[in-house]
C-alpha cells in the first residue's frame, strides 16, 4: 500500500534568527573592553577581552555577558591581567 504525504510550504517566520550585523568592538582601558551591535537579527553578541598577567606573563580570556538590544556588551579583565585586545563573540540565537 502506498501512502500520499503532503506538507504545506515551508516560509520563512518572524521568529527565525540570523546573525547580528554592525558589529564593532574596542580596548576602553587597560582593564576592559566593549562591544555592540547596532542590528541584532534575533541574534546575540558580547565582547571578548585578551588579557596578559602582569606578574606570569599568561595569556587569559574573558567574556562579557550576551547582548541582543544595541547596548554595550563589556568583558573586564580580572585580577593582575590588563587588556592585550578586544574582540566580539556572536551567535544566531
Amino acid at each position: 500500500m502506498l501512502g500520499l504525504m503532503l506538507s504545506a510550504p515551508v516560509t520563512a517566520s518572524a521568529a527565525t534568527t540570523a546573525w547580528p550585523t554592525g558589529c564593532s568592538y574596542e580596548v576602553v582601558d587597560t582593564k576592559m573592553t566593549v562591544a555592540r551591535c547596532s542590528n541584532s537579527h534575533g541574534g546575540h553578541y558580547r565582547a571578548s577581552a585578551m588579557c596578559k598577567d602582569t606578574d606570569t606573563g599568561a595569556i587569559k580570556f574573558f567574556e562579557g555577558d550576551w547582548r541582543n538590544n544595541g547596548s554595550f556588551s563589556r568583558a573586564y579583565c580580572q585580577g593582575s591581567t590588563r587588556t592585550v585586545s578586544a574582540g566580539i563573540t556572536t551567535k544566531a540565537s
